[in-house]
Protein backbone atom coordinates (compact mmCIF):
# COMPACT_ATOMS: atom_id res chain seq x y z
CA UNK A 1 0.00 0.00 0.00
CA UNK A 2 2.51 2.42 0.92
CA UNK A 3 3.82 4.46 -1.87
CA UNK A 4 1.92 2.64 -4.54
CA UNK A 5 -1.91 3.62 -3.16
CA UNK A 6 -1.37 5.23 0.38
CA UNK A 7 1.36 8.54 -0.10
CA UNK A 8 2.31 10.21 3.26
CA UNK A 9 0.48 7.77 5.30
CA UNK A 10 -2.36 9.29 4.07
CA UNK A 11 -5.92 7.73 3.72
CA UNK A 12 -6.19 6.34 0.19
CA UNK A 13 -7.68 9.09 -2.41
CA UNK A 14 -11.46 9.44 -3.25
CA UNK A 15 -9.75 8.76 -6.77
CA UNK A 16 -7.65 6.05 -6.31
CA UNK A 17 -10.43 4.80 -4.42
CA UNK A 18 -12.89 5.07 -7.18
CA UNK A 19 -10.09 2.90 -9.38
CA UNK A 20 -10.50 0.04 -6.81
CA UNK A 21 -14.29 -0.19 -6.55
CA UNK A 22 -13.91 -0.31 -10.89
CA UNK A 23 -11.33 -3.35 -10.26
CA UNK A 24 -14.39 -5.08 -7.98
CA UNK A 25 -17.00 -4.22 -10.70
CA UNK A 26 -14.72 -5.72 -13.52
CA UNK A 27 -14.42 -9.11 -11.59
CA UNK A 28 -10.83 -8.65 -10.46
CA UNK A 29 -10.18 -9.36 -6.78
CA UNK A 30 -7.74 -6.87 -4.94
CA UNK A 31 -5.37 -7.96 -2.06
CA UNK A 32 -3.92 -5.46 0.14
CA UNK A 33 -0.22 -5.78 1.63
CA UNK A 34 1.53 -3.54 3.52
CA UNK A 35 4.60 -3.21 6.32
CA UNK A 36 1.70 -1.78 8.46
CA UNK A 37 -0.39 -3.51 10.82
CA UNK A 38 -3.83 -4.94 9.73
CA UNK A 39 -5.15 -2.19 12.20
CA UNK A 40 -3.44 0.44 10.87
CA UNK A 41 -3.94 -0.61 7.18
CA UNK A 42 -8.30 -0.57 7.91
CA UNK A 43 -7.80 3.30 8.84
CA UNK A 44 -6.19 4.23 5.28
CA UNK A 45 -8.83 2.65 2.94
CA UNK A 46 -12.82 3.35 2.66
CA UNK A 47 -15.15 1.13 5.22
CA UNK A 48 -16.24 -0.53 1.34
CA UNK A 49 -12.62 -2.92 1.28
CA UNK A 50 -12.35 -3.75 5.06
CA UNK A 51 -13.56 -7.56 4.29
CA UNK A 52 -11.03 -8.01 1.29
CA UNK A 53 -8.14 -9.91 1.85
CA UNK A 54 -5.01 -8.17 3.80
CA UNK A 55 -1.24 -8.98 4.79
CA UNK A 56 0.01 -6.87 6.97
CA UNK A 57 3.34 -6.62 8.88
CA UNK A 58 5.44 -7.56 5.64
CA UNK A 59 3.38 -11.29 5.56
CA UNK A 60 3.05 -11.48 9.78
CA UNK A 61 -0.75 -11.31 9.98
CA UNK A 62 -3.86 -11.71 7.02
CA UNK A 63 -7.06 -10.79 7.29
CA UNK A 64 -9.89 -12.08 5.42
CA UNK A 65 -13.94 -11.16 5.89
CA UNK A 66 -12.57 -9.37 8.91
CA UNK A 67 -10.97 -12.31 10.62
CA UNK A 68 -7.49 -11.70 11.64
CA UNK A 69 -4.75 -14.84 12.00
CA UNK A 70 -1.20 -14.52 13.02
CA UNK A 71 1.06 -16.48 10.90
CA UNK A 72 4.27 -15.36 12.20
CA UNK A 73 5.97 -14.01 15.28
CA UNK A 74 8.73 -14.31 17.60
CA UNK A 75 9.11 -17.79 19.34
CA UNK A 76 7.97 -18.03 23.17
CA UNK A 77 11.28 -17.85 24.46
CA UNK A 78 12.98 -15.16 21.56
CA UNK A 79 9.94 -13.09 22.94
CA UNK A 80 10.89 -13.77 26.73
CA UNK A 81 14.39 -13.12 25.71
CA UNK A 82 14.07 -9.90 24.09
CA UNK A 83 11.72 -8.95 27.34
CA UNK A 84 14.65 -9.64 29.54
CA UNK A 85 16.56 -7.29 27.29
CA UNK A 86 13.98 -4.61 27.08
CA UNK A 87 13.98 -4.98 31.51
CA UNK A 88 17.59 -4.87 31.47
CA UNK A 89 18.06 -1.70 29.39
CA UNK A 90 14.94 0.19 30.72
CA UNK A 91 13.81 0.95 27.48
CA UNK A 92 10.49 2.06 26.19
CA UNK A 93 8.67 0.39 23.48
CA UNK A 94 5.71 -0.30 20.91
CA UNK A 95 4.95 -4.16 20.44
CA UNK A 96 2.39 -5.17 17.55
CA UNK A 97 0.56 -8.16 18.00
CA UNK A 98 -2.34 -9.36 15.75
CA UNK A 99 -4.56 -6.79 16.76
CA UNK A 100 -3.12 -5.74 19.62
CA UNK A 101 -0.25 -3.78 21.24
CA UNK A 102 1.73 -2.77 23.95
CA UNK A 103 3.00 0.85 24.41
CA UNK A 104 5.38 2.44 27.13
CA UNK A 105 6.34 5.55 25.24
CA UNK A 106 4.42 8.39 26.83
CA UNK A 107 1.54 10.66 25.84
CA UNK A 108 4.41 12.94 24.25
CA UNK A 109 6.47 10.49 21.79
CA UNK A 110 6.20 11.53 18.03
CA UNK A 111 4.79 7.96 17.59
CA UNK A 112 1.91 8.10 20.07
CA UNK A 113 -0.35 9.98 17.24
CA UNK A 114 -0.02 6.44 14.71
CA UNK A 115 -0.04 4.23 17.41
CA UNK A 116 -3.92 4.03 17.51
CA UNK A 117 -5.41 6.84 16.43
CA UNK A 118 -9.05 5.31 15.98
CA UNK A 119 -8.91 3.58 18.64
CA UNK A 120 -9.37 0.43 17.91
CA UNK A 121 -7.42 -2.23 19.71
CA UNK A 122 -6.20 -2.41 23.46
CA UNK A 123 -2.87 -1.40 24.69
CA UNK A 124 -1.66 -4.21 26.89
CA UNK A 125 0.45 -4.62 29.30
CA UNK A 126 3.87 -6.23 27.84
CA UNK A 127 3.41 -9.71 30.59
CA UNK A 128 -0.45 -9.63 28.63
CA UNK A 129 0.55 -9.60 25.24
CA UNK A 130 0.73 -13.54 23.81
CA UNK A 131 2.27 -12.87 20.92
CA UNK A 132 4.36 -10.13 18.72
CA UNK A 133 5.66 -9.57 15.17
CA UNK A 134 7.22 -6.36 15.40
CA UNK A 135 9.21 -4.59 18.49
CA UNK A 136 9.97 -1.06 17.85
CA UNK A 137 12.23 0.52 20.96
CA UNK A 138 11.89 3.95 21.37
CA UNK A 139 14.29 4.97 23.96
CA UNK A 140 16.99 2.91 26.28
CA UNK A 141 19.08 3.51 28.84
CA UNK A 142 22.08 2.34 26.55
CA UNK A 143 20.81 2.19 22.85
CA UNK A 144 23.96 0.80 21.41
CA UNK A 145 24.52 -2.05 24.19
CA UNK A 146 20.96 -2.93 23.53
CA UNK A 147 21.14 -3.17 19.63
CA UNK A 148 24.39 -4.84 20.01
CA UNK A 149 22.59 -7.57 22.48
CA UNK A 150 19.41 -7.95 20.21
CA UNK A 151 21.68 -8.88 16.73
CA UNK A 152 22.93 -11.60 18.73
CA UNK A 153 20.20 -12.97 18.60
CA UNK A 154 18.12 -14.92 15.73
CA UNK A 155 16.14 -11.39 14.66
CA UNK A 156 16.35 -9.00 12.09
CA UNK A 157 16.98 -5.45 13.48
CA UNK A 158 16.82 -2.16 11.26
CA UNK A 159 17.62 1.16 12.48
CA UNK A 160 14.83 3.93 11.65
CA UNK A 161 14.04 7.70 12.19
CA UNK A 162 17.84 8.28 11.68
CA UNK A 163 18.84 5.87 14.06
CA UNK A 164 16.45 7.17 16.70
CA UNK A 165 14.57 3.74 16.93
CA UNK A 166 15.08 0.42 15.52
CA UNK A 167 12.73 -2.34 14.92
CA UNK A 168 12.85 -5.88 15.88
CA UNK A 169 11.24 -8.74 14.10
CA UNK A 170 11.40 -12.40 13.61
CA UNK A 171 12.82 -13.78 10.82
CA UNK A 172 10.27 -15.60 8.15
CA UNK A 173 8.78 -12.89 7.49
CA UNK A 174 7.27 -13.02 3.37
CA UNK A 175 4.33 -11.05 1.47
CA UNK A 176 4.28 -14.10 -0.88
CA UNK A 177 4.10 -17.13 1.35
CA UNK A 178 1.10 -14.46 3.78
CA UNK A 179 -0.27 -14.35 0.04
CA UNK A 180 -0.05 -18.26 -0.64
CA UNK A 181 -2.04 -18.73 2.28
CA UNK A 182 -4.90 -17.33 0.61
CA UNK A 183 -4.20 -19.93 -2.05
CA UNK A 184 -2.87 -17.60 -4.81
CA UNK A 185 -0.36 -18.98 -7.02
CA UNK A 186 2.79 -18.52 -8.83
CA UNK A 187 1.53 -16.82 -11.84
CA UNK A 188 -1.68 -15.73 -11.27
CA UNK A 189 -1.77 -12.27 -10.54
CA UNK A 190 -0.66 -8.96 -10.88
CA UNK A 191 1.56 -6.99 -8.31
CA UNK A 192 1.84 -3.02 -8.00
CA UNK A 193 4.69 -2.58 -5.24
CA UNK A 194 7.79 -0.77 -4.68
CA UNK A 195 9.76 -2.24 -1.51
CA UNK A 196 12.73 -4.99 -1.41
CA UNK A 197 10.29 -6.80 0.65
CA UNK A 198 8.39 -6.94 -2.46
CA UNK A 199 10.83 -8.67 -4.58
CA UNK A 200 9.59 -12.14 -3.78
CA UNK A 201 6.03 -11.22 -5.02
CA UNK A 202 7.91 -9.64 -8.06
CA UNK A 203 9.55 -12.77 -8.64
CA UNK A 204 6.39 -14.95 -8.37
CA UNK A 205 3.80 -12.69 -10.41
CA UNK A 206 2.32 -13.09 -13.99
CA UNK A 207 2.74 -9.22 -14.38
CA UNK A 208 4.59 -6.71 -12.21
CA UNK A 209 4.01 -2.61 -11.73
CA UNK A 210 7.42 -0.84 -10.44
CA UNK A 211 5.70 2.45 -8.61
CA UNK A 212 8.97 4.99 -8.09
CA UNK A 213 12.42 3.29 -8.28
CA UNK A 214 14.04 0.53 -6.82
CA UNK A 215 16.97 -1.19 -8.78
CA UNK A 216 16.56 -4.48 -6.37
CA UNK A 217 12.85 -4.49 -8.39
CA UNK A 218 13.50 -3.09 -11.49
CA UNK A 219 14.90 -6.65 -13.05
CA UNK A 220 11.87 -7.82 -12.47
CA UNK A 221 9.30 -4.65 -13.71
CA UNK A 222 7.24 -5.69 -16.47
CA UNK A 223 6.20 -1.69 -15.93
CA UNK A 224 7.47 1.23 -14.26
CA UNK A 225 5.91 4.32 -13.17
CA UNK A 226 7.52 7.41 -11.96
CA UNK A 227 6.53 9.14 -9.28
CA UNK A 228 5.64 13.03 -10.06
CA UNK A 229 2.23 15.02 -9.83
CA UNK A 230 0.74 12.80 -12.07
CA UNK A 231 1.43 9.62 -10.15
CA UNK A 232 -2.11 8.49 -9.00
CA UNK A 233 -3.41 9.57 -13.01
CA UNK A 234 -0.47 6.93 -13.85
CA UNK A 235 -1.41 4.35 -11.25
CA UNK A 236 -5.21 4.68 -12.59
CA UNK A 237 -4.31 4.75 -16.25
CA UNK A 238 -1.85 1.27 -15.56
CA UNK A 239 -4.39 -0.38 -13.94
CA UNK A 240 -7.32 0.54 -16.12
CA UNK A 241 -5.02 -0.70 -19.12
CA UNK A 242 -4.31 -4.29 -17.31
CA UNK A 243 -7.78 -4.62 -16.25
CA UNK A 244 -8.57 -4.83 -20.07
CA UNK A 245 -5.07 -7.07 -21.02
CA UNK A 246 -6.25 -9.46 -18.52
CA UNK A 247 -9.86 -9.39 -18.40
CA UNK A 248 -11.66 -11.89 -17.14
CA UNK A 249 -14.87 -11.55 -19.15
Amino acid sequence: MEGTIVFNDEKVSPYLTEMLTFLSEKGHETIFVSSKSIREMLTLVDKRFHQYKMIGGNGAVICSKGNIEQIVAFSTSMFSKIKELICDFDATYLIESDWDYSYTGGAYHRVVNDVDPQKLAENFAIDDLPTAWKITILSASNRKSLLEKLEQLNVITKQIDDGEMFEITPRGLSKWNALRTFGVQKNTFLVYGKDEEDLALFENAQFTVLVGENPALAAFADEQLLIDDRIEAEIVESVKRLSAKFSLY
